[in-house]
């Protein structure tokens, strides 16, 4: 079977084509042959499965068109797009490309739910959607426990991504500057947005937690990475996918929560592995 993974950007950091290059080493374990572009050019004849990943942007509605055009089954992962956190930003644009992105779910075969709660964002917004999950969890190496001891001295917090609003980095940052108000450094803070390979890893090294301190996330791959190193993990509501797993510190009532509320919440939860 000949399976195109199309997603629009392919950067080292970008998450979403690095999840699509993860489903295209699988398939060619097992036998398929599978590659992922961002070429229009590359969805012909020949191809069986069209695997779209992401939304909201013209090239994937052309592609989604040109895979049902020849005969191609269309699978759309839109990873997180319809949490209506995230449709709330940005929210008149995306009521203006409306018509086009609900038509591309209307072509969709299948239209792939990292989690149940992306699932219900889906059905939510296209009752229509033939959704069906797909556990990414699969992709990594991630114990069944991590022994974890109580941490002395400072605590080393890595956040690992960009910076955006529906990231919540604004909280974490407040939330270790009054952690470290009383005049004992207590936590020091690393933002890693574009470090890559061995520069990374030593990040990784240097790292006693991760903290993903976020509004809107359909999975969280950084959450994964850590869990690999054994390491400890902050994350939020935001990244529903990850509720009760262990080694995580999940914290409800942040994505709803207050401004207040959500420094808070951070700051009990770093003071809370001393």
């Amino acid at each position: 079977m000949k399976i195109l993974h199309f997603c629009a950007g392919l950067e080292e950091w970008n998450g979403m084509s690095n999840t699509a290059r993860q489903f295209v080493q699988e398939e060619l374990a097992q036998g398929h042959d599978s590659h992922l572009t961002n070429k229009e050019t590359d969805v012909g004849g020949g191809v069986d499965v069209v695997h779209i990943h992401g939304s909201w942007l013209p090239v994937l509605w052309r592609v989604s068109k040109k895979a049902k055009k020849i005969g191609a089954k269309l699978i759309v992962r839109p990873a997180g797009s319809y949490d209506p956190v995230r449709r709330s930003f940005h929210a008149w644009k995306k009521l203006l490309v409306a018509p086009w992105e609900h038509g591309m779910l209307n072509r969709a075969d299948v239209v792939q739910a990292t989690c149940a709660a992306e699932a219900a964002w889906i059905k939510a917004y296209h009752p229509k959607a033939r959704v069906e999950l797909t556990d990414l969890k699969r992709f990594f190496r991630i114990p069944e426990k991590i022994c974890l001891s109580a941490l002395n001295g400072i605590t080393h917090v890595l956040y690992l991504g960009r910076r955006h609003p529906l990231k919540g980095v604004e909280y974490l940052e407040k939330a270790v500057r009054e952690l470290n108000d009383g005049g004992t450094a207590l936590a020091d803070l690393r933002i890693v947005s574009g470090h890559f390979g061995e520069e990374l890893e030593r990040d990784w090294v240097w790292s006693d937690v991760l903290v993903l301190p976020t509004l809107s996330e359909n999975f969280g791959r950084v959450v994964a990475e850590a869990l690999e190193r054994g390491k400890r993990v902050i994350t939020t509501d935001g990244a529903p996918a990850w509720e009760g797993q262990p080694g995580v510190l999940y914290l409800k009532g942040f994505r709803d929560g207050t401004d207040e509320e959500r420094v808070r919440l951070l700051k009990d939860a770093l003071s809370s592995l001393r």
